[in-house]
């Protein structure tokens, strides 16, 4: 886990407990990082800045799910591909930490904008509509998917790094199980929504607003709770993408 100092004093009111603390969770930072790489191998120096900050570290893992998602959400995924592997090349002429941050909120935010409307919602009939609905469900998906794995690697490397961790082993199996019965939750839900509007064409666009609107909020959900800090340190990945559809 990551504190500040202001944040342990909110809650205890006892800055020398709150010293002690902070002294245990720096004994396992080197193996909570977030970094989008093994801050153990560091070797550059860009890359041990990024592993001596607690935002950078934060930042750094939260533009690797947006680069992902720009690629996701792309139709030219190798002009997202050269534009980062120029971007990274850019980053070298920063000499300091306060430089590094703001380039990176420039990048996620450049990333976070990013998204190409799938050809199929240029067809103004219902297969296409249908189609065109369907792909922003799997987007919704995919993003799901990633923000899942992010929170299952924080959790996997704070009981790594925390040999009296079964409060945290525990929280990783009820989130195993809480994905579980959400899948079942969404699957009964759109169903009866599908099943309420099949007498009617638009019945397959409504089934596929019910899967992206609960996969969208349920996103939003694992960002706020598993990836997010009560803190000022950064998110471990960007704030998620708003419902999407067809351009109006």
């Amino acid at each position: 886990m990551k504190y500040r100092l202001e944040t342990c004093v909110k809650h205890t009111l006892s800055i020398p407990l709150c010293g002690l603390l902070l002294a245990l969770f720096a004994a396992i930072a080197g193996v909570a990082h977030g970094a989008s790489f093994d801050c153990q191998r560091a070797g550059t120096r860009v890359e041990h800045l990024i592993c001596d900050s607690v935002d950078l570290d934060s930042l750094d893992a939260q533009l690797q799910g947006a680069y992902l998602g720009a690629l996701d959400r792309s139709l030219r995924p190798e002009h997202v591909k050269a534009q980062q592997i120029a971007w990274l090349k850019s980053r070298e002429a920063c000499a300091d930490p306060k430089c590094l941050i703001t380039l990176y909120q420039r990048r996620i935010e450049s990333l976070g904008a990013q998204s190409d409307e799938p050809p199929a919602c240029q067809e103004q009939n219902t297969i296409g509509m249908n189609s065109c609905m369907a792909e922003y469900s799997r987007r919704a998906q995919s993003e799901l998917d990633r923000y899942l794995a992010a929170a299952r690697k924080r959790l996997g490397a704070e009981i790594k790094g925390d040999a009296d961790a079964q409060a945290t082993r525990d929280a990783l199996a009820g989130l195993n199980a809480s994905q579980t019965a959400w899948q079942a939750y969404q699957k009964a839900e759109c169903d009866a929504v599908y099943n309420w509007w099949r007498g009617g064409t638009i019945r397959g666009v409504m089934y596929e607003s019910c899967v992206q609107g609960l996969t969208k909020s349920r996103t939003q959900w694992i960002w706020s709770t598993w990836l997010s800090f009560e803190d000022s340190t950064p998110p471990l990945m960007p704030k998620p993408r708003p419902t999407e559809g067809p351009a109006t």
